[in-house]
């Protein structure tokens, strides 16, 4: 599916005026995303695999953080995504057994998401499209503010 997606995004070159119009902008996240990462101690690849939804306004991340040692999956998770006139909602669940609530912008190729309320926890994801590639930024809000604690750039697996 997703060489689907990069073969149409490719077409795109030829017919730009027609895709611009078409395609969202955050669709230019879609595709299959890879970059070395540091989870929590353990050397590992993150994957996040971005496409679009079930309409035009919405896209899903599936994400994953595998050990480089033995290849066991550390965490995992999906978001879904709705971006409309640069505002973003949607829910986000993962591996913990979490189910979290999102908001945030899409604005100049960086979507900025805040995930997560006062119940569970609150953090804050930054990916940032880049002439070479996707860079990601997860933080979480403490009582002395946001503390990062994962940084990947990814390059296009697809």
């Amino acid at each position: 599916m997703s060489k689907l997606i990069t073969a149409i995004a490719a077409s795109c070159a030829l017919f730009a005026p027609v895709c611009a119009a078409a395609a969202p902008a955050s669709f230019r996240f879609v595709g299959d995303w890879q970059g070395a990462c540091d989870a929590w101690g353990v050397p590992a690849t993150c994957t996040a695999i971005w496409r679009p939804g079930q309409h035009e306004s919405h896209l899903v991340q599936d994400y994953s953080i595998v050990s480089n040692k033995d290849g066991t999956r550390i965490f995992s998770g999906r978001g879904l995504y709705r971006i409309i006139d640069g505002e973003v909602d949607g829910i986000w669940e993962d591996s913990r057994g979490q189910i979290l609530p999102l908001g945030g912008s899409f604005e100049d190729d960086t979507l900025t998401v805040i995930w997560g309320d006062a119940t569970s926890e609150i953090g804050r994801s930054v990916y940032r499209l880049q002439a070479d590639g996707l860079a990601a930024t997860d933080s979480v809000l403490t009582e002395s503010g946001w503390r990062t604690f994962m940084s990947i750039d990814y390059a296009r697996d697809d």
